[in-house]
Order: structure tokens, then sequence, then C-alpha cells
């Protein structure tokens, strides 16, 4: 009975999905009338304008005419649509425009020809059979840049034909899509791409951000251009344009100096060619944002001034001597808030470069040296970073000078630093020098600096005020938490099943545990909060290593919960995950 049970519980709602940055739609009106909806209007009046607009979206629908847009305001629309008429039906934000959370039925259907749809999160569909996020009866329909999320049955169903199908994601459905006729048009070609599939395997060997195998949608019919990361995931803020590879983005004629390029989290498989003075933002300080480069070459090269980056983890250069996961060739650039982790060498700082900037990264795990700066660089200030567990040494500086490096942290480096040239290795009494695990000196006066200098070796450098503990100062960077066990599967208790057959989502039968790892390379972890759905208590608070919460109590007849963990640092800053489940017993 059990097994019969577990089968029947196959069409799952998932963990939750990546969110990327909130951008513009691609289409724009083309009908003579633009009708407004929005849900805040709850007292009405409900005159379609923008003033006055509908409440609901099939109110817009119902009021418009062929050829018109109905615009629709950020908000929740717990509604089932049925789209009657050629129109634009448009949200403002894909992420904020959000129909669905019915849990019934299908959410939209289009029942008339030519008709777009833009701008939406399509959420929460009934989970009988042929329910929908959205099902296309019709022919001649463009359904472009929206989210499909969380649908109990199918994200998008299509049975007309000729209907264009591109840059949607498509995340956590029971199942992504269908096209029952195989008579429509998944992609937009090469290089515009097709869709975002979250349970795509393929992959993307020449990096140009999309697969190189096609993804089935039903029938023999195919996304041929599969994107790698979600559509919407790299975004120039200052000329709104979405693109499928940082490096597209970097290389792409409109984006000029001085621009910013935002990229969500998640892991680029690239090798950047910095050739613009750009603003390269990772999306938060967590570093949850990862350029990879698969051990081969140099991660990212900065061969152009004035260029920052912010809030990356960039890791897995190649292996020769010469590699390295940031190699800076520019002048006045900035490295901040990034976690440089497993390369050859972390930073290089090539010859003669000037002014750069390293502030406040985490420089850990090596295989030879931290940072390197090479003969003539010049008035570098590397600051509050932690240079730790590099293979040979934390920060090498040959026939270099003039550079600052204070209040950064060396722990075990096999050497954490030398230097055979002049440089300042503090920054005055009392601001002091830099921490050094290995630092033998005492404390007398108890003012948190040593009594006698650290030297560095190679030279005649010394830290004249080494500090006795890590610097932290203003400790703004939000810890890094993840829910490590359940994941995808069934769960009997603690013990797992048939992961491969429930890549899409968890299911729990009976008490489970919860275990975290959450960790803050500045302040530390203060606690772990567990929360289950909505609750607006922690139902239990771990203070201390391994973080694990054993969930015994669940409601009787309600199954779809939300496990959400927060963890806080020892200055407070918070960060969280979640994760989707259905749980009996």
């Amino acid at each position: 009975m059990l097994i019969v049970f577990v089968i029947a519980s196959l069409c799952i709602i998932p963990a939750s999905a990546t969110m990327i940055p909130s951008t513009e739609t691609e289409t724009t009106s083309y009908g003579d009338l633009t009708i407004y909806v929005d849900d805040d209007n709850t007292e009405g009046p409900w005159e379609g304008t923008m003033d006055y607009p509908y409440q609901f979206i099939q109110d817009g629908i119902d009021h418009a005419s062929e050829g018109d847009t109905v615009y629709v305001f950020p908000g929740v629309y717990r509604e089932n649509i049925v789209v009657s008429k050629s129109i634009e039906l448009l949200g403002e934000d894909r992420f904020a425009s959000i129909v669905g959370y019915s849990y019934s039925g299908t959410i939209v259907q289009i029942v008339a020809d030519n008709v777009t749809l833009s701008g939406f999160s399509i959420s929460d569909c009934g989970s009988a059979p042929n329910n929908a996020g959205i099902m296309v009866h019709t022919s001649n329909n463009v359904i472009t840049n929206n989210n499909f999320r969380n649908n109990d049955n199918y994200g998008l169903y299509v049975i007309g034909t000729n209907n264009q199908i591109c840059h949607n994601n498509f995340m956590k459905n029971a199942y992504q899509a269908v096209d029952i006729t195989a008579g429509s048009t998944w992609d937009a070609g090469y290089p515009g791409g097709g869709n975002y599939w979250d349970d795509y395997n393929g992959t993307d060997d020449d990096e140009d951000g999309i697969g190189e195998i096609p993804y089935p949608t039903g029938n023999c019919s195919q996304d041929t251009y599969p994107l790698i990361h979600p559509y919407g995931s790299i975004y120039n803020t200052d000329t709104e344009e979405i693109f499928l590879t940082i490096q597209k983005a970097i290389d792409d004629d409109n984006t000029q100096d001085g621009q910013e390029i935002s990229v969500s989290h998640g892991i680029y498989l690239e090798h950047l060619l910095i050739s613009k003075s750009i603003m390269l933002w990772g999306g938060g300080h967590s570093c949850e944002t990862i350029i990879d480069g698969r051990y081969n070459g140099d991660v990212i090269t900065i061969c152009s001034d004035n260029v920052s980056i912010e809030g990356f983890m960039v890791r897995h250069s190649g292996t020769m001597e010469q590699n390295a996961g940031i190699v800076v060739q520019g002048n006045t650039c900035s490295l901040l808030y990034n976690i440089i982790t497993k390369n050859f060498h972390g930073i290089i700082l090539k010859q003669n470069v000037q002014d750069t900037t390293i502030a406040n990264n985490q420089i850990t795990d090596n295989g030879w040296n931290g940072v390197v700066l090479k003969p003539g660089c010049i008035n570098s200030n590397i600051i509050e970073n932690t240079i730790a567990n590099n293979f040979y040494a934390g920060l090498g500086i040959s026939d270099a000078s003039n550079n600052c490096i204070y209040h950064n942290t060396f722990q075990s480096n096999r050497h954490h630093a030398y230097d055979n040239g002049n440089n300042i290795w503090d920054d005055g009494y009392p601001s002091g020098g830099n921490y050094w695990d290995d630092y033998t000196g005492s404390d007398d006066d108890g003012d948190g600096i040593g009594d006698t200098p650290y030297a560095i070796p190679d030279g005649i450098n010394t830290d004249r005020y080494p500090l006795m503990e890590p610097y932290i100062g203003e400790d703004t960077i939000p810890p890094v938490v993840t829910i490590v066990s359940p994941t995808n599967g069934l769960y009997l208790g603690n013990l797992r099943f048939m992961p491969w057959m429930f890549r899409q989502g968890t299911l729990l039968f009976g008490p489970v545990t919860i275990d975290v790892e959450a960790s803050d390379a500045h302040s530390g972890i203060a606690r772990v909060e567990f929360l289950i759905d909505d609750s607006n208590e922690p139902l239990f608070t771990d203070t201390q290593e391994p973080y694990s919460w054993r969930w015994t109590k669940a409601p009787l007849f309600f199954h779809k919960h939300t496990i959400i963990v927060i963890a806080y640092d020892n200055v407070g800053n918070p960060n969280f995950d979640m994760l989707e489940v259905r749980r009996y017993f």
C-alpha cells in the first residue's frame, strides 16, 4: 500500500529555486488601448485606467478589444484566467506580477490566436490530469519572458501550433512542459537561445550560455538551444539588456565604460577577459555567484583600467605556474568582497600595475600563493582580507614597493608572506597592522597590538603593530547557510531512497533531521534558527556546530511545507536557505 501511495505522489512541489534580478519585459504594446490592472485597488472605482485600474486580470481581459494591451502591475493574482481575445497580456515584472497560488485547475488558458503573454510568474496550478500553469489551445501565440514555477502538474501545456516559446524559466514544476502537436517553436534560434530548464543536464563546453544537447518538450519536439542560466541572470543595469553569458555582456557594443553588469547567484563556467572599465556585481557579499574556470587557464583577466569586481566566488583556475583566479593587468582596479579559492594562485598583479585595491576578500585554499605582486607594482592597498590555507605563501611581493598591507588575517599558510621591496605593513598606532597566527610576541599593555614587530621574510620590512586577534572591523557580510539534508529524494525517517526518481523534489514520511551547514569568515556564527512555513517564531535554535534539528510534528492533513533556516553571524547579519517538501505522517 505504501508503494502505491509513493508512486501516486510523484507530482510534487520541489525545492526552492534560484532567483534572478528583476528586469524590464521584452515586448511592447501593439494595440490601440492599454488597460491597467492592479490588485491593490480593492476599493474601486474600476475603470481600467492608470489611476483607477481593474483589481482582477480577468476583468481587464473582458473589457479589452482585439489588439489592446492589458498591463498588470506587481501583485499576487489568485485567479484562473481565460484569454479569449488577440491581446497582449503584459506583466510589469516577472518576479512581482504573480498569477496563481490557487492550487486548483489551470491558471491561464489561451483560447484565442495571436496572443502575447509576457512578464509573469505562473505558479502553483492544480495537480489534476492536464492542469497546467498555462495551457495554449490555439496558434500563433508568443509566450516569452515568464517564470513557470512550482506547478503541481505541467508548467506549460501546448496544444495549438505555430506558437513561439522562448526566454522563459521553468523551475521546479512536476512536469516542465509538453507540446502535444509538436508544432511550436521552443527557441529563438542561435544565438538568441531558448528557455531555461532547471532539470537540464547538458553541457556548455564552448561557454556561449547555450547547452549543446536539445531539451525534449514531448512528441519529438524540442528546445534546440536550451539556456544554461535562468533568463535574466546577466543584466546590464544601465542599458537594461539581458545576456546569456557574462563575456557576451562585457563584449556587447552597447556596454560602455562606467556601466554595471549584474550577475545573479549561480555557477558560471566561463573564462572572462575584461577589456572595458566596468563594474561586475555578483549580487551581494555572500558570494553565491560563482565563476568557475574548470581547472583551465586564468578564470578572470582584467586588461582595462578602472574595473571593479565585487561579490563573486572565483575558483578552479588551471594548474600551470602562471595560472590564477584573477589576473590584473590594468590600473586603478578594485577587488572587493570576493572569495578567491582553489586556484593555482589566487590573485596576480602583473608587472607595473598601479593603484589596485584588494579589500574584504577571502583568499583561501589556493594551490600556491594567495596574492602575488610582480615587479614594479605600486600604490596597491591590500586591506581587511582573510588570507588563509594557501599552499605556499599568503602574499608574495617581488621587487615592488610603495604598497600598503594592513588589517589582514594571515592563517595556516606555509609562509604567510615574503617581500623584498619597500612596503608598508601596518596602519600606524593605534589602528594596527595585520594578524599573524604564528606571532609569538606579547601584549603586556592589553591594547590588542603586539609589543614587538613581526618581521616579513626576504627583506627589511616589518609589521610594526601586529594584531593579537583577527581583524573584524565593521562586518557587513552575511553568513553562508545551506540545507544539506534532506535534499531531493524519498525519505523514510532519515533514510533516503530513489534520488534519481525524485530529482525534482523531496517527499518525507515521518520525522526527519534537518542538517545545516553555516559559516562566516568574519565574526563567526551566533545561531541558526529553524522555521516551518510561516511560523513567526523559530521552532528551534541551534548555537553550536553541527547545526541540526529533528522535525517531529507536522499537521495531519496539510502536506506541503517550506523548511526555512536562518543563520545569524555574531554582529547580527542574517542569511537564509529554504526547501519546499511534502510530508506525510
